[in-house]
């Protein structure tokens, strides 16, 4: 009698799933399982054994089989659920991190085009000089840089014109020290990574006359990035800056926090009257 009941077990169990997979979504089931319920009640009736314990078995059976259904539904609909959360989440990542690229192009080359014309009546070579470097450096932004990563020697190049064009305007040929250490050829990085540091070290320095009143530094070695921008920030003296907000450290921090999660060490100080920022980079293996 027991062996005649369950059967229905592979039975109940394939109808309660197709139950909750067709209607979960509402949870509008009820209906389905109750049906389920009586038919597996009235299974003996069916085959022609008119039995009331072989029913009451039937049903119980068929009971066992639903909520075993009903585990397996909902361990595969939070399966799902988890699968469409996780895409969700990257394609939110690359947005933001689009935005937040987006915060940084357009500041730099506002900031670079202010001085350019700051240039063009007191030194037309140098201003014509520092267009041309301009359109290498926003070549590069534009066709090279909208990867997920780019060679370091790109960027470290990006820098190197950075520095060139903001030396032009200055008469302190002194004013950065910049020097590199290791073999950058092997290792990439996202794109734009540093030159919010660089180009901040140069708006908030207080005191552009000093020699070495900004200084940056790259070490690279097979398993990470060191970085270190400093700059004169006397509080005493006031700053001369253009209108636009700049790049707040939210910004930089945050696109941070999107590319290398647990895998960089960021360190901003103000002391002894220097703004001093430090970054290290874990590279991918």
């Amino acid at each position: 009698m027991i062996h005649l009941a369950s059967g229905i077990r592979p039975v109940s169990f394939i109808v309660a799933f197709c139950v909750f997979f067709l209607y979960g979504k509402n949870r509008n089931y009820l209906f389905g399982l109750l049906l389920l319920y009586v038919l597996a009640f009235s299974y003996p009736w069916l085959i022609g054994k008119h039995n009331i314990l072989l029913s009451c078995y039937s049903l119980v059976y068929s009971f066992i089989s639903s909520c075993n259904a009903l585990i397996l539904y909902l361990a595969s609909d939070w399966f799902i659920k988890q699968q469409r959360t996780q895409e969700l989440e990257k394609k939110n990542l690359q947005s933001e991190l689009a935005m937040l690229k987006n915060q940084i192009n357009p500041h730099f080359l506002f900031n670079t085009l202010n001085n350019i014309d700051s240039m063009i009546k007191k030194n037309p070579d140098c201003a014509s000089q520092s267009i041309v470097e301009l359109s290498d450096m926003m070549r590069y932004m534009i066709y090279e840089a909208n990867i997920e990563k780019v060679p370091l020697k790109k960027e470290l190049d990006y820098i190197d014109n950075f520095l060139h064009l903001q030396k032009l305007q200055y008469g302190n040929q002194e004013l950065v020290e910049y020097t590199l250490s290791g073999e950058p050829e092997q290792i990439e990085v996202a794109p734009m990574l540093f030159i919010p540091f660089v180009e901040n070290a140069f708006k908030h320095c207080t005191n552009k006359e000093i020699k070495q009143a900004i200084r940056f530094s790259f070490v690279f070695d097979a398993r990470e990035i060191r970085f270190e921008a400093l700059n004169i920030a006397d509080k005493t003296q006031a700053i001369s800056k253009d209108k636009t907000s700049g790049i707040g450290l939210d910004t930089v921090k945050r696109r941070l926090e999107i590319l290398y999660p647990n895998r960089h060490d960021l360190e901003i100080q103000e002391k002894n009257d220097l703004f001093c920022v430090s970054l290290t980079l874990k590279i991918d293996d």
